[in-house]
């Protein structure tokens, strides 16, 4: 009865580490105050997604910048509005590229997710964590995050800033070059708040290998353009856990395969006796 009566009180967020900050509180008021890189975070926190499945958070940063961007959006049926949503982010040309049902089973890959976008009016640079280095990491947090017509999608791995464990997509708002941190506009609104992360934190985050592509993470930078330029067709590298699932497959159908040779053996030789 006790938990029970307490149960509504308990925060909903997941608690950050100590050396985290979330933007709500007063340290990370003053952490965007003084920060000369904050242009697209009032462009941003107009138009913050909130991912509606654990898979989605690719979809909601993209919805975000498409949005911030203000290129030409679809009308929504619902809210008779153009606008872009979870749901009419997907046209003729992204499910070419990868389906909401397949986005809904393993989430998106940047080179995916880069993709994606180029289904719609913007261009796309993609930087792999491998690609590049922390001073130039920090020099383009400083110009782009003070430059409001392009914005960053950063990929990350969570456990290494300290949140739980995996892989995630958020769009960047600020950065403060005097304390060395950025401000993570987290979509999964409903665990993390808008986070300062330590600028190396994030960087050591970024060059994690995600598993399903075979290459680091990174972040892609968002600018509009005139027209949609398409997916680039790039084939992703092979991925460590497709090649494991090929080779469990080969077992599995070599296993299977010898079972049924050896059962046919044995049942000759039952009935060779029996005979």
């Amino acid at each position: 009865m006790t938990w029970l009566l307490a149960a509504p009180a308990r925060a909903q967020q997941s608690a950050l580490p100590a050396d985290l900050v979330a933007l709500d509180t007063r340290e990370g008021e003053a952490l965007l105050v003084e920060s000369a890189a904050r242009a697209d975070y009032f462009h941003i926190a107009g138009h913050h997604t909130t991912q509606e499945t654990p898979a989605a958070c690719g979809i909601a940063s993209a919805v975000t910048i498409l949005n911030a961007l203000q290129v030409p959006a679809p009308l929504d049926d619902k809210l008779g509005i153009q606008t872009f949503t979870h749901g009419d982010f997907f046209n003729s040309c992204t499910r070419t590229v990868y389906t909401p049902e397949s986005v809904a089973r393993g989430g998106t890959t940047l080179a995916q997710l880069a993709d994606l976008l180029r289904c719609h009016p913007v261009r796309v640079d993609v930087v792999h964590g491998e690609d590049t280095t922390l001073e130039d990491f920090r020099k383009r947090l400083a110009e782009n995050l003070a430059d409001p017509t392009n914005f960053i999608v950063v990929n990350y791995l969570r456990s290494e800033v300290g949140q739980e464990y995996t892989g995630h997509h958020s769009p960047l708002g600020a950065y403060n070059s005097a304390k060395d941190r950025v401000l993570v506009m987290d979509v999964a609104r409903y665990k993390y708040p808008p986070t300062w992360v330590p600028t190396e934190s994030l960087y050591k985050a970024i060059r994690t290998t995600d598993l399903v592509s075979g290459r680091s993470r990174g972040y892609l930078v968002v600018a509009a353009a005139e027209k949609p330029p398409g997916p680039s067709g790039e084939r992703s590298a092979r991925s460590p856990l497709r090649i494991l699932g090929g080779i469990a497959a080969v077992v599995f159908v070599a296993g299977f395969g010898l079972g049924v040779i050896v059962g046919a053996w044995r049942t000759r030789r039952k009935l060779a006796r029996k005979a």
